[in-house]
């Protein structure tokens, strides 16, 4: 880079900020994540520490799936920033001094300058790259602010010059976007906004809500005077992508003619192109302050990401001491030229030697070398900026030293300047040229002692790389194994490795920022060499960690095979085990009886059944020890596997010979025990058994290839072939078994009706895809194996295995292919099914929508119309229905077709017959509705008696309009007289029309002999509701007339009355309105009053006549038509409102005219009192004189009338009550009586606001007065006190102690003081003489003013003679204080001069001349300060000049005590200073040495700590033992100024010293004790959580799958292993307690720290381990249930066995031999069903709860067990055992029986019963019926007789119809008592009460003595007359209840009660013949109350029951009629169902 930029090249460090980009980098990387869904990052320095963000990162840019490391160490962070460097490298992004480990360290600045590279390449150069090619330019930031500028060009408000600040304002991003979417916003409006915020968050908004453009920049970060200008770019960029891309040539060349800025660059960058990695290397080239002849130096900044094969280089920013901008350090020359004058030249010189001086005191400041390499090289970077700054500062000295030549040469200076310029230009180049000389020393150093310590470093890791290669070799050589537990030693031993290697990385990583020193000859050679060297490192560090991270890979993979192997063969150990002792515990001879037999021969064939399931473990084992073999590639390994193989096929083998044997055996028994028919069907069974377990696991065989044979020794063939036969092989074998899987699926078993198979299509599909490239794999593994037998063969191998493998590959092959096409062929068949079925379906739908049709349409109506359109209807339903029988034909023959193609499911037939017998039931059934209708359309009557009967229909309709008109309403008398005229017309109208009538009647009668009973029942009900009509509206019209005449009388009267009453009231209101008399003539208003009173008295006499007005008005209101009725009540509203108004106004009159004459007697009263009050203030306060001598007289003046004042104001709420009353008084009056109080209340008024004015006015001028009489007082008291304060200041000044200056300040003071203002003086005098002048307080106020003026005059004249004398005595004073001044001041440059001495180290024996002379000075001077003492001793003033003598003398002695101390050596104390500092760090650093974590790396750093406080300690040793014995030395001697405290100070000295000695010692061992302990705890915590993790891992793996394992067996081995090794790591856990119990010991105070790991580690043991402890006791859980169901299973089989035996026998027996077996059979059936549900209950609860496994394994079991049942059930009920007669004939009698109660509730019908509210519906023969239809149809099935099996059919089917009908008449019954329950309980509870009574009154009665009580007859007579209107309202109950339907519930309880009362009435009859008059009143009553009780009960029961007859006989007749119609007269076995239907009661 050149040393100057464009203009648009800022400095990016002026216009960088960091919290800005992480802002904006943040937003964008999220927005990128949010494209391809990732999660969002939040801190963008620590969430790309680990490097995993950060390659997500590129994935997402790249497009590309990089993988990322699994660990969490610091390597696996730093490999993985590595990964993402090199693709950052292969896409071509620039990467400059950005390094793997500045990423992982969270290096802030680093990490934006990777993300801005990013955001650079795929941001900007991305988007921007077509046009950078189209214009040929390769400065994209260049072009993209031509874009800028040339967009926004004709905005004269925006000017972009730069991509900073020219875009804070907001107007640029706004004119931008306006400039290409004008359309979006008007540009006005926002360029007139007043805050840049606003206006750029409107351009951010609007780029986002239209562009899609992120807001990735917040408005306050670029609103600031330095935007960051990287995020502005980004943004720019993002707008450049989304809007029109136009740049011309003209707006770049605009753009590079713009002026530019020049800055001067401290460092030149150097690409170095590396061969092998593309590094950026930096080379910082410092500039030197003048040509040298030493070599120039390189510094090459390096960082650890060489050691791990990645570029990584850090920048070093120079110390923030010598960084000042160019501005502020270079000197301007232009000024010098200007301005060469020697002002100029001496400022700028001093502002150089300023600068030298600080940089001189820098360079000292930097200190010796260290031998720290980490410090050296921050000693360099430092160094290093000082001499850049040296070279930046060197212009400045030159052009001084050119200024200075300058002036010389100019000859205008004089000698005497031309010599100084000169020496100070010599003192500055010298000056100069020592400092430059210096620095270059300084620099030569510290590169020497770097290099040198930086090669020490290196040599240290060249040596550890071969040590740790040859360790790597080592273990390389060493096999695996040969045992489990060898290989978990090599694991923990690669762990080890693993912990060295990360501890190597901490010193690999402090080789970061390497400093590469070469001079200019050798520098290119040495930095290659270097590099060279470093890539080496690198090459050799990454294969190391390559090594390390395969050979982790490949341990954790063998281990977890072994493992895996391992478990496996146990498991299979312990089942072989198993199995071996099941079959000894087989019996095969000595059977006790043939249960026994059955019992072995059951458990034989179940253990054949698990050797078919378990030969597939042995493939498995076989396939696990290849797999591991070729993993381990140990021959010792293969060795040991085989021969462990071998014994288990031994072993497999031996069992399965037993097992054979056994079976023979068997055999050989059933021989000799049983005959051959039962031998042959033992051995049947046998076979049955054998061939159901085989068929159980075939599904299970054919998951796996088939075994291969065995084989006595394998021997492994170590080749790519046959890695690559077994990876074919098992892939297909994979394939296949998973493909089988699918293929298998009990899917296939079933036939579908309907559904979607696209799901098992689409995965027949896919395998039939997937066919041919399997099938290429096929060939492939089949040329494999080929070339593999051949190698075998010659290898002398024996290659059978590999050619039996590769032939049951081909056959399986091929039967898979098979099982391919039968599945697709299946699937083809299922489809035509479906597609058969859908069809079938739409015809049965519209069968079913033809049925719904049929059933919603009504009963055949007797309207013409309707009929004809409901017949017209049925037609088109059935010509709909006949259309679908081609379609049914043509599904018949699809149906037979798909029989004909293959085996198709038997419900086909089924489905199809049962659909054709409901579409032909359905068509019948509207043909059969089709001639009814037509039926009824034929009966109709003629058209005339329809058009008669509406022309009657619509007389009637039209009269009764009329009528219900209000016709007799009351209205106007003319309409009333219309009224009636017409209803007269009507009466000869009703005549007429009588003659229709008759033939309506005439002709229904007709009609009813000839049509049908319904039709004829409408008719006849239609004309009688007509001829009631007739006949009401002829009563309606005579009604009408009547009415009508009387109301008319009525209305007439009512009028005539209204205008009499309407008279009087108008008379009435010209009294009220006449005027009132003058409210104060009393006469008038008591005449007017008298008048009022007999208007009163006439209101009340008439009141009567108007209420009887008011009620026949109401009467009429009601009767009349609601118009008229308004007007009734509207003329009565204005009657009454007239009468009320009159009244009121009557009354209210009455009362004002009262009120009048008492309101004017009091308002007159207060007038006169208030007039009084004012004249007698007036004359009290108003008309006297006042004369004022003293202040107390003319104060009560004052006091006097302000309380007058106030005593008038409060008079003012008086007048104001007195206004009111009489403005109330008169508002409420005519105006005619106003005018003589309204005048008398404003005299009033006049009077009171004129006495209130002239108080007022008094009393302000008495306030006033007075006033000035105070400020009068108040001028006097300030001049008093002025004159006390100069009476005080003259006698304060007259003995004026001190020197001159304070005898001046007295002087100054008094003169201050007499300068006194005049103001004061004068207004004393005004004041003074406008009081006298008024007469008021003169003689006091003449007085005051005399005594003032006389006491001024002599203090002015006492002041005037005290000046005079104070300034002499100023005179004598100043004399002596300049004396004293020179003293001091010769005092003070003797002790600045001592005070030098002393900081520069300087004593009396180094300058004894000058100590000499300060000597002698000294006593000099105090021997003038005693004189100076003895003079002015005993003089009063003197005392301050004796108080300075004393100042002087005390400084001398300081300064003489200074001397005495610049006699001792100069640097003790400072040494001593030293010491004591040195000793205070460490013991401040002491603390920090307290164990505070139990972390190996925080007690490492804190030994490392101590370890340097020990360095100190003892570096410091020998300074401490010298300045003490120093110090003794001047205690002794008496050289300082207190010995004693200097003794003291050295004894604490050295007690620290040894204090602090011991303490780090004893933190040393501390610390090292708790490093090794906390390292050793460590390392076995990270071992036992290891395998917790792992541990836990498993159980989570093991316990995912849901329900039982798919290996119990195994998962209960591995249970059982898991719980030995916790009790092997129970130990381990036992040793961590020991050593935390040890640690705590050490930790002292932080034991919690110990307490929180181990607690940890605790419960992740106590979680883990009973986890595994559930999981274990869940699998023992498991295998307990499954060995009960299959010892439940094995039972049952054993008896079905036994069962299939006795049933084959029995049917060669004797018929009495087969009962008793059938008989002992079915209650063994019995017996066993519980068994059996118990078996399945168990088997669907362990598929249900158990998972998918346990459903695969006992599924078939239970699906064989429910199979072989069924058929051994099915056989045993077979046969059919014999039915008595006397049995059919007790069913006969009982369901006949059962019939009879039935046909008698369904009589009674819907009518309720008392029983029907009093019990729950339920259903108690349910049961009964239930019983009786099962006997039924167990006796169908034992009859032979077909005609008997014929008749129980029909006897059920009667019963079932029966019980049906009356369960639905039962439901309306109770639906009917649930509406009118509350009715009935309510009767029920009225009817209890009165019962009740009835029952108390009896007793009561019973109870009287013979001697009749009259007065208890009286009561009972009393009670029995309350108690007759209970009863009617029973009765009244009862009758509501009978027509609802409850005539049978109530009847028996009416009976009941009413026979109870008649009881009671004649018994109470006896009792009433004493008083004969009272009780032939009684029994008058009674006898009403009864006659009308029994009229309701004779009224009600009998009619009750006569409808009850009535409809019964309705009923039969509808039976008789149903039972002759042709339905019921076709033959027994035509349509019983519609004959059923038709015989059900409705």
């Amino acid at each position: 880079m050149s040393a100057h930029m464009l203009w648009y090249e800022e400095v990016e460090d002026d216009y960088e900020r960091e919290d800005v980009q992480k802002k904006t980098f943040t937003k964008w990387i999220n927005a990128q994540f949010a494209k391809f869904g990732r999660r969002y990052i939040e801190d963008l320095f620590n969430d790309f520490r680990d490097g995993r963000r950060l390659l997500e990162l590129l994935e997402c840019l790249t497009g590309q799936k990089i993988a990322k490391e699994k660990g969490s160490t610091r390597v696996h962070a730093l490999n993985n920033v590595n990964k993402a460097l090199q693709v950052l490298q292969r896409n071509n992004v620039d990467l400059v001094n950005i390094g793997s480990s500045d990423i992982v360290d969270g290096n802030h600045k680093l990490t934006l300058g990777l993300i801005w590279n990013i955001i650079l390449h795929w941001q900007v150069k991305d988007v921007m790259k077509n046009i950078m090619a189209g214009l040929q330019q390769t400065n994209s930031e260049m072009i993209l602010l031509s874009w800028v500028r040339q967009s926004t060009r004709n905005y004269p408000q925006v000017n972009v010059i730069n991509f900073t600040t020219s875009w804070s304002d907001g107007l640029a991003f706004n004119a931008l976007l306006h400039s290409h979417r004008p359309d979006l916003f008007d540009w006005n409006a926002v360029a007139s906004q007043p805050s840049p915020v606003q206006r750029l968050e409107h351009a951010f908004n609007i780029a986002r809500q239209h562009l899609g453009i992120e807001k990735l920049l917040d408005p306050e970060d670029v609103a600031t005077a330095c935007p960051d200008k990287k995020s502005i770019l980004m943004y720019v960029t993002s707008l450049f992508q989304v809007l029109p891309q136009k740049v011309t040539m003209e707006a770049i060349r605009e753009v590079e003619m713009l002026p530019r800025h020049t800055r001067v660059t401290r460092e030149e960058h150097i690409e170095v192109h590396e061969q092998h990695f593309s590094q950026e290397i930096t080379v910082s080239v410092p500039q030197g302050p003048s040509p040298s002849p030493k070599p120039r130096f390189k510094s090459y900044a390096y960082a650890q990401a060489v050691y791990v094969t990645s570029p990584d280089q850090k920048r070093r920013q120079v110390p923030p001491q010598f960084s000042e901008t160019v501005e502020q350090k270079t000197f301007s020359t232009t000024r010098m030229g200007s301005e060469m004058d020697l002002e100029n030249y001496q400022t700028a010189l001093e502002e150089v030697l300023t600068w030298l001086l600080s940089a001189e005191d820098a360079l000292q400041a930097q200190g010796d070398i260290s031998s720290d390499v980490e410090v050296v090289k921050e000693q360099f970077h430092t160094h290093e900026g000082f001499m850049m700054e040296l070279t930046a500062h060197q212009g400045r000295v030159g052009n001084v030293l050119q200024v200075g030549s300058q002036l010389l040469t100019t000859g205008k200076l004089s000698d005497d300047e031309e010599n100084e310029i000169q020496e100070q230009m010599n003192l500055l180049n010298s000056r100069w040229e020592s400092l430059r000389v210096a620095s270059m020393e300084k620099q030569s150093n510290l590169h020497k002692v770097l290099m040198d310590l930086q090669n020490q470093q290196l040599a240290q890791l060249a040596d550890w790389l071969t040590k740790t290669e040859e360790r790597t070799k080592k273990i390389d050589l060493e096999p695996l194994g040969p045992d489990l537990e060898d290989l978990k030693h090599q694991v923990e031993e690669h762990k080890a490795f693993q912990e060295d290697l990360e501890q190597e990385q901490v010193k690999v990583n402090s080789l970061t920022h390497m400093v590469v020193v070469v001079d200019e000859n050798s520098g290119d050679r040495a930095t290659a060499a270097l590099e060279e060297q470093l890539q080496h490192f690198g090459k050799r560090w990454a294969a190391i960690c390559r090594w390390t991270e395969d050979r982790w890979v490949l341990l954790q993979d063998i281990l977890r095979k072994w493992q895996h192997f391992a478990e496996e063969q146990c498991l299979f150990d312990a089942w072989l085990t198993e199995k071996e002792d099941a079959v000894t515990k087989i019996r095969t001879t000595g059977f006790e009886d043939q249960n026994e037999m059955l019992t072995n021969l059951s458990k034989l064939a179940i253990l054949k059944g698990d050797l078919e399931m378990k030969r597939q473990m042995m493939s498995k084992l076989k396939l696990l020890s290849q797999d591991l073999l070729v993993a381990v590639k140990n021959k010792a390994v293969a060795q040991k596997l085989e021969s462990r193989l071998e014994n288990f096929t031994q072993r497999w083998d031996s069992l399965v010979q037993k097992v054979e044997s056994n079976s023979k055996q068997i055999s050989q028994a059933v021989t000799t025990t049983q005959t051959s028919v039962t031998q042959t069907t033992v051995m049947e069974t046998v076979t049955m058994v054998t061939t159901r377990e085989q068929i159980l696991v075939k599904h299970a065989k054919e998951e796996l290839p088939p075994p291969p044979p065995h084989k006595k020794r394998q021997l492994l063939v170590d080749s790519e072939i046959r890695k690559r036969f077994d990876s074919d092989t098992t892939e297909l074998h994979s394939w296949m078994t998973r493909s089988e899987a699918v293929l298998q699926s009990p899917e296939f078993a079933i036939f579908r009706k309907e559904g979607n198979l696209s799901d098992l299509r689409e995965r027949v599909n896919a395998i039939q895809r997937e066919k041919p490239e399997k099938y290429r794999k096929l060939q492939d593994a089949s040329r494999s194996a080929e070339a593999l037998v051949e190698q075998m063969v010659n290898e002398g191998l024996n290659p059978d295995n590999i050619r039996q493998t590769s032939e049951q590959l081909k056959s399986r092959w091929i039967e898979f292919c098979q099982l391919l096409s039968e599945r697709l062929a299946w699937l083809e068949y299922q489809n035509n099914i479906i597609d058969f079925y859908s069809q079938l379906q739409q015809l049965e739908q519209t069968t079913i929508t033809a049925e719904n049709w049929l059933k919603a349409q009504p009963t055949p109506a007797t309207d013409p119309a309707t009929v004809k359109t409901q017949l017209e209807k049925c037609k088109d339903e059935i010509i709909r229905m006949s259309t679908l029988q081609p379609q049914i034909e043509r599904l018949k023959a699809q149906s037979q077709a798909l029989k004909e193609k293959e085996q198709g499911p038997v419900f086909l037939d089924a489905d199809l017959a049962a659909f054709t017998s409901h579409f032909k039931q359905i068509f019948a059934d509207m043909h059969a509705r089709e001639k009814q209708l037509q039926t009824i359309c034929d009966s109709l009557p003629p058209a005339h008696y329809k058009e008669t009967m509406n022309t009657v229909l619509l007389w009637i309709q039209q009269s009764e309009t009329k009528l219900s008109m209000p016709q007799v309403a009351v209205a106007e008398y003319e309409i009333m007289e219309q009224r009636l005229r017409e209803l007269k017309a009507l009466q000869s109208s009703l005549q007429e029309q009588q003659k229709d009538l008759n033939y309506l009647s005439t002709t229904v009668e007709d009609l009813s002999r000839k049509a049908p009973a319904e039709v004829s029942q409408r008719y006849r009900s239609e004309i009688e509701v007509i001829l009631g009509r007739w006949k009401k509206l002829s009563a309606q019209l005579v009604e009408h007339c009547q009415k009508l005449e009387e109301r008319m009388t009525k209305l007439q009267r009512f009028q005539n009355d209204t205008k009499t009453l309407k008279k009087w009231m108008a008379e009435v209101d010209v009294f009220l309105k006449e005027e009132w008399p003058a409210l104060g003539d009393s006469e008038a208003l008591e005449k007017q009053l008298e008048q009022c009173t007999a208007l009163v008295n006439d209101i009340q006499t008439i009141q009567p006549s108007l209420n009887s007005v008011n009620e026949v008005g109401k009467k009429m209101k009601t009767e009349a038509e609601p118009e008229f009725a308004s007007r009734i009540e509207s003329e009565l509203k204005d009657l009454n409102a007239q009468w009320e108004h009159i009244c009121q106004q009557a009354y209210a009159k009455k009362a004002a005219l009262k009120g009048g004459l008492d309101k004017t007697v009091s308002l007159r009263k207060d007038l006169s009192e208030m007039h009084e009050w004012i004249t007698q203030a007036e004359e009290e306060y108003l008309e006297r004189d006042f004369e004022y001598k003293t202040p107390e007289e003319l104060q009560r003046a004052v006091e006097e009338l302000k309380r007058a004042k106030e005593e008038a104001m409060q008079k003012e709420v008086k007048v104001k009550l007195i206004t009111d009353s009489v403005n109330n008084f008169i508002a409420k009056a005519p105006p005619a009586a106003h005018e003589a109080l309204k005048k008398e209340l404003d005299v009033l008024i006049t009077s009171y606001q004129q006495l209130c004015s002239r108080l007022n006015g008094k009393w302000k001028t008495l306030e006033e007065v007075w006033a000035c009489w105070r400020e009068l007082l108040s001028y006097l008291d300030a001049e008093n006190k002025w004159l006390n304060e100069i009476e005080r200041k003259l006698k304060a000044t007259e003995n004026v102690q001190g020197g001159a200056e304070e005898i001046s300040e007295s002087l100054d003071s008094l003169e201050r003081l007499m300068r006194h203002p005049e103001d004061n003086r004068n207004q004393i005098r005004e004041l003074a003489q406008t009081l006298t002048d008024g007469g008021i307080l003169d003689e006091l106020i003449n007085e005051k003013l005399e005594k003032f003026n006389t006491r001024w005059e002599e203090l002015q004249q006492q002041a005037v003679r005290r000046q005079k004398s104070l300034e002499q005595s100023i005179q004598s004073a100043q004399e002596t204080d300049k004396t004293l001044r020179l003293i001091q001041e010769s005092l003070a440059v003797i002790d600045k001069q001592l005070t030098a001495y002393s900081a520069d180290r300087v004593d009396a024996a180094q300058v004894p001349q000058e100590a000499q002379k300060i000597q002698s000075e000294l006593t000099s001077h105090e021997i003038s300060l005693e004189e100076m003492k003895k003079r002015n001793r005993g003089k009063d003033a003197a005392k301050r000049v004796l108080s300075q003598i004393d100042v002087a003398q005390k400084k001398l002695q300081d300064v003489s005590m200074k001397f005495r101390l610049f006699q001792k050596p100069a640097n003790f104390e400072q040494r001593l200073q030293e010491c004591k500092r040195i000793l205070d760090e460490v013991k401040l650093q002491v603390p920090k040495l307290e164990t505070k974590s139990v972390e190996q790396e925080v007690v490492q750093s804190q030994l490392d700590h101590c370890m340097k406080l020990y360095k100190n300690l003892s570096e410091v040793k020998s300074e401490v033992e010298t300045v003490i014995k120093t110090g003794r030395q001047i205690v002794q001697k008496q050289q300082t100024e207190n010995p004693k405290e200097l003794d003291e100070r050295l004894t604490a000295l050295k007690l620290q010293y040894n204090e602090l000695g011991a303490k780090v010692t004893e933190k040393k061992q501390e610390l090292e004790k708790c490093l090794k302990l906390s390292r050793k705890l460590r390392k076995e915590i990270n071992s036992l959580t290891e395998w917790l993790a792992a541990t836990d891992a498993e159980l989570t793996k093991r316990s995912a799958a849901q329900g039982m394992p798919s290996n119990l067996d195994a998962e209960i081995a591995w249970g059982k292993a898991t719980r030995k090794e916790i009790e092997k790591r129970q130990v381990q856990l036992k040793s961590i307690s020991d050593l935390g119990e040890n640690l705590k010991t050490v930790m002292k105070g932080k034991e919690s720290l110990v307490e929180d790991k181990l607690s940890l580690l605790n419960s992740n043991w106590i979680a883990v381990t009973s986890r595994a402890e559930e999981w274990f006791n869940l699998l023992l859980e498991y295998q307990k249930h499954m060995e009960a169901f299959d010892q439940n299973l094995a039972n049952v089989t054993t008896w079905m066995y036994r069962a299939e035996i006795l049933l084959d026998e029995s049917d060669k027996q004797k018929p009495q031999q087969k009962e008793e077996i059938l008989k002992r059979l079915k209650a063994e059936l019995n017996d066993i069903h519980p068994k059996v549900d118990s078996v399945r209950d168990q088997a669907m609860h362990l598929m249900t709860n158990r998972g998918d496994h346990c459903r695969k394994v006992i599924e078939p079991k239970l699906s064989e067990l429910n199979q072989r049942f069924a058929t051994v059930s099915q056989r045993i009920k077979s046969v059919k055992p014999f039915i008595p007669v006397k049995e059919l004939e007790q069913f006969d009698f009982d369901i006949q029986k059962m019939l009879e109660p039935l046909e008698v509730e369904i009589q009674q019908g819907v009518n309720l019963k008392e029983e029907d509210f009093n019990k729950d519906m339920s259903e108690e023969d349910e049961s009964t019926v239930k019983e009786l239809l099962q006997r039924g149809d167990r006796l169908q099935k034992g009859v032979t007789d077909e005609r008997k099996r014929e008749e129980i059919k029909t006897k059920q089917q009667l019963l079932r119809t029966k019980h049906n009908a009356l369960k639905d008449l039962r439901s309306q019954r109770r639906k009917k008592a649930l509406e009118i329950s509350h009715q009935w309980y309510q009767y029920k509870r009225q009817a209890d009460d009165l019962m009740t009574w009835l029952d108390d009154i009896e007793k009561k009665l019973a109870g009287l003595p013979d001697q009749k009580d009259e007065q208890k007859l009286k009561e009972i007579g009393g009670e029995l007359e309350k108690k007759k209107e209970d009863l009617n309202a029973v009765h009244r109950q009862a009758e509501r209840l009978s027509k609802d339907g409850a005539a049978k519930a109530v009847e028996p309880t009416l009976i009941q009660l009413s026979k109870r009362w008649q009881d009671f009435e004649s018994k109470f009859a006896q009792f009433r013949r004493l008083n004969y008059a009272q009780i032939q009143t009684v029994r008058e009553d009674t006898t009403f109350v009864m006659t009308e009780t029994m009229t309701v009960e004779t009224t009600h029961v009998p009619s009750t029951y006569l409808a009850e007859i009535l409809r019964l006989l309705q009923a039969l007749s509808e039976v008789e009629e149903r039972l002759n119609s042709p339905v019921l007269q076709a033959k027994d076995c035509e349509d019983l169902f519609k004959q059923e239907e038709c015989l059900k009661v409705r």
